[in-house]
């Protein structure tokens, strides 16, 4: 795993919008595998810069996101916070988006982005984590799902998450891609923020342990692993 430490957020944020594009740069045709919530956000906000300055070409490009909430609002749903806040300001095709939907049935859903990782590689995956060590909504427990899932959201994870739901409202479902979709891509970029990833972040960097119970700890099976981060955490 290859560690960047920054002084600041917005440092990092920098660093990861570069990596993207360079790998954009070297396969203009990159599928790239896309988070959400707040750690990314810095990040897009640079891929957007990017290419309102001429830096970067996205026609080619195609996206998958990790997961989605089940049965959300159309205005609390990821595919909203996607276009809000990055394919709505970039020449991304949107026949080239990949997306669970969240009104959709979830059982048919599952089946169909199955049927995506069957037949695509992701080339990068983008990460987040979560403050119990969650990736994408793989939460801790006795064992892990390989693949696309619908999986209940850990209370920890509901309390996180609230501050995004105006009425608090927060769905307890979400679909996912599994541990396994996530460490099938060629490459990995992790990005953590904030005080509350400190714990499973120290964990991630100073173990080699591989445990259910943290589930970003399964990215020590992948070669070609980055992961950004202030130096305060650590």
């Amino acid at each position: 795993m290859k560690v960047i430490l920054t002084k600041t957020y917005e440092e990092g944020a920098q660093k990861g919008a570069e990596i993207i594009l360079a790998a954009l740069k070297n396969k203009p045709d990159l599928l790239l595998g896309l988070a959400t919530g707040e750690t990314p956000l810095g990040i897009y906000k640079r891929l957007i810069e990017a290419y309102k300055a001429g830096e970067a070409d996205f026609s080619r490009a195609r996206t998958v996101n990790l997961d989605e909430y089940v049965g959300c609002r159309e205005e609390d749903s990821y595919r909203k916070f996607m276009f809000d806040n990055l394919f709505d300001h970039i020449n991304l095709a949107h026949d080239s988006i990949t997306i669970a939907g969240h009104k959709a049935d979830p059982g048919a859903e599952v089946s169909r982005l199955r049927g995506f990782f069957e037949r695509n590689t992701v080339d990068l995956q983008l990460l987040g984590i979560g403050p119990n060590g969650h990736i994408g909504f793989n939460e801790p427990g006795e064992a892990l799902e390989a693949l696309v899932h619908v999986t209940p959201l850990a209370e920890a994870t509901v309390q996180a998450n609230a501050r995004w739901f105006a009425d608090g409202a927060v769905p307890t479902q979400a679909i996912t891609m599994g541990m396994g979709d996530i460490l099938r891509a060629r490459s990995i970029l992790i990005m953590i923020k904030g005080e509350s990833k400190r714990g499973v972040l120290r964990e991630l960097l100073h173990k080699t342990t591989v445990t259910t119970q943290n589930p970003a700890t399964f990215l020590h099976l992948h070669p070609d692993v980055t992961l950004i981060a202030e130096e305060s955490l650590t």
